[in-house]
């Protein structure tokens, strides 16, 4: 008995990611990508799907979003690999995270219409700018620098970083404000509710798991679908003459027949992909019963209080919704 108060003391002198600190690395993140890609973006063309927009697109998302949380770390010299959970996965948590992902996929795309057809009513919302992707070539390069980059650096921030700082509020709160942020770190009105539920539910299969690595496996099977359906979207307008593709049309100006027919046929597909999903997440959550775990909160941290340490975070929040606001005037012609 001794032994394990000992071990939970040693424990709690252990230097964890602050809500605070978490926070400002959060708003310095945000800060960085709104700024370094509007003064450099021009200089290499998405539409050239050139090897030189890759090792841009590459060097920002580990320069931006992968160096701020580590100098952090490094600074206040915690323990990286407790902080980031590089513990091993399972092959049987990995096979479970793996159809997740996929299954869940189906889900966001639901999601994903069912947003579109309300915010279109406003006007045409623009659509994540994305490189063609038309070659084998271009394809894995695509896999690389949109599928496994972002999924590694990424997941070190927020399901590393963050959902530490966070696990101060309990497991659940630390689950969903974790996936909020990540949905409000990506400013983008036409996919923040399913990257906030896509963060949510990579947030709980890193807390299950324990692991950083449960994260990573979801966040690049879901970022590589992606890439693989631009593919086949790219090659099919490619042979079609270049018809311009469903995504960038408002919805709001089809047909009424012709959208019936389109949100049941992905109505049914979803509801498949949703009832598929929930079985295999109900499995995965026996498969990984009793593993999750908290970092042990201190008393010095409880006492410290949440709004100042919070104001971070609300203020690149406000930030977000500024701009989004602003893309919705923009949508409607306003400005």
């Amino acid at each position: 008995m001794e032994n394990i108060q000992i071990e939970q003391d040693i424990q709690k002198q252990k230097k964890w990611p602050s809500i605070l600190g978490v926070n400002i690395v959060y708003l310095i993140v945000l800060v960085l990508l709104v700024v370094v890609p509007s003064i450099i973006g021009k200089q290499v063309s998405t539409a050239e799907g050139s090897l030189q927009y890759y090792m841009k697109l590459f060097v920002l998302e580990l320069v931006l979003v992968g160096v701020p949380p580590l100098i952090y770390m490094l600074i206040f010299k915690m323990n990286i690999k407790e902080v980031i959970r590089f513990n091993k996965i399972k092959p049987g948590e990995a096979f479970f995270v793996m159809g997740m992902a996929i299954l869940g996929y189906g889900v966001m795309i639901i999601v994903n219409l069912i947003w579109y057809w309300i915010i279109s009513h406003l006007g045409t919302p623009a659509g994540q700018e994305l490189p063609p992707v038309t070659n084998a070539r271009q394809l894995l390069m695509a896999v690389f620098t949109i599928g496994l980059v972002p999924a590694v650096v990424e997941e070190f921030l927020f399901r590393g970083v963050i959902l530490r700082g966070y696990e101060r509020f309990g497991a659940i709160a630390a689950i969903v404000m974790t996936g909020v942020l990540f949905g409000v770190l990506h400013i983008q009105l036409m996919s923040i509710p399913s990257i906030i539920l896509l963060g949510i539910v990579i947030s709980y299969v890193v807390y299950r798991t324990n692991s950083i690595f449960a994260g990573i496996i979801y966040h690049f099977v879901h970022n590589t679908v992606t890439t693989f359906f631009l593919f086949i979207q790219n090659v099919i307008q490619k042979l079609s003459g270049g018809l311009e593709s469903v995504a960038q049309q408002d919805l709001s100006t089809f047909p009424k027949e012709a959208l019936i027919f389109a949100y049941a046929f992905w109505a049914i597909i979803g509801l498949g992909a949703l009832v598929l999903f929930i079985l295999c997440t109900t499995s995965f959550h026996r498969y990984t019963e009793g593993k999750g775990k908290v970092r042990p909160i201190s008393e010095k941290e409880m006492a410290r209080p949440i709004w100042l340490q919070m104001i971070p975070a609300v203020v690149g929040i406000l930030f977000v919704i500024y701009l989004i606001i602003n893309e919705i005037k923009y949508m409607m012609g306003v400005i």
